[in-house]
């Protein structure tokens, strides 16, 4: 059996100044890129991840930063409680916030990285759901065979191919996550579920809506720990998009969501996390309907 408490195996360690040298290090086979470490030491010390180097990317200036232009931009090695503690962050984009908050305790947030929530890729993260809602992408880096830095950027859907796995590849590393400006008159809320306050998810949900009037005009829910990756609830989205919004809509069209996913009896039974999901879209969505304009509601 495994001790949890010990690092039992042998490994390179390097500590890069920049994003270049981080690139050089990362072609060999067997690297693992190392930020707060919160998720990747744990595996490595129950023996599921046995590295060749460790590359960490904490003392790298490049992809530490938040910066408000045309939209959001953020490093991956940006620590958890620089987020929630963002004024500008909290007003723009609160789903982010909320999923943020919901990370363990404050030791956690004050560890880990944004980056390294995604790139663990497990299917019930909590910072995947609000950035799909909100439209993020994500830009990949890595050094051609003339040793010059090439840049891609996918919508952060695509980001995610099963449970632990990225379309990252050997060499490559995530550099930016970039979020656009909210729409006047929308909204985005999180809420997740788990066995206490700051357990991992069982089922975690976010939501971007935009209104015009008492017409739901454009609505966008994804679903975390209810299928191999995060998932978006299009069946959902189509019965609410274009209709004036009320209590009654929003709990038939909540109960298509078992056309959206597919959960494992894993930290609850599939039963439950279907039925737990339909009640999660109503409650989050009501709460981002309510911050997407000044006196709305949902109706009866």
């Amino acid at each position: 059996m495994s001790n949890s408490q010990v690092i039992d195996c042998d490994f390179d360690y390097y500590s890069p100044k920049t994003v270049e040298e981080a690139l050089e290090y990362l072609k060999s086979e067997g690297v693992k890129v190392l930020a707060g470490g919160t998720d990747l030491l744990n595996d490595i010390k129950t023996g599921e991840i046995v590295p060749k180097a460790l590359v960490s990317i904490l003392g790298i200036n490049e992809l530490d930063f938040v910066e408000f232009e045309h939209g959001f931009r953020i490093g991956p090695a940006t620590l958890l409680c620089k987020i929630e503690e963002d004024d500008r962050i909290k007003k723009k984009y609160p789903a982010l916030c909320e999923a943020v908050n919901s990370m363990g305790g404050m030791q956690i947030r004050n560890m880990a990285t944004l980056g390294g929530n995604l790139c663990t890729a497990s299917p019930g993260a909590d910072a995947a759901p609000p950035l799909i809602v909100l439209n993020a992408k994500v830009e990949v880096s890595r050094k051609n065979g003339r040793g010059e830095i090439e840049r891609r950027t996918l919508p952060i859907e695509e980001f995610f191919t099963g449970p632990k796995k990225t379309v990252l590849e050997q060499g490559e590393l995530l550099t930016s996550i970039l979020i656009p400006e909210p729409d006047a008159s929308s909204g985005s809320a999180f809420i997740k579920i788990g066995r206490v306050k700051l357990d991992i998810a069982k089922i975690n949900c976010a939501v971007y809506v935009k209104g015009e009037g008492d017409i739901c005009k454009n609505v966008r829910i994804s679903l975390g720990a209810v299928a191999p990756k995060p998932v978006r609830a299009f069946n959902v989205e189509k019965a609410l998009a274009g209709k004036k919004l009320t209590a009654s809509l929003l709990a038939e069209a909540a109960e298509m969501v078992s056309q959206d996913i597919s959960p494992r009896n894993a930290r609850s039974t599939a039963v439950y996390k279907t039925q737990a999901a339909s009640v999660l879209i109503q409650d989050t969505l009501t709460t981002a309907w309510n911050r997407s304009g000044a006196g709305r509601e949902v109706k009866e």
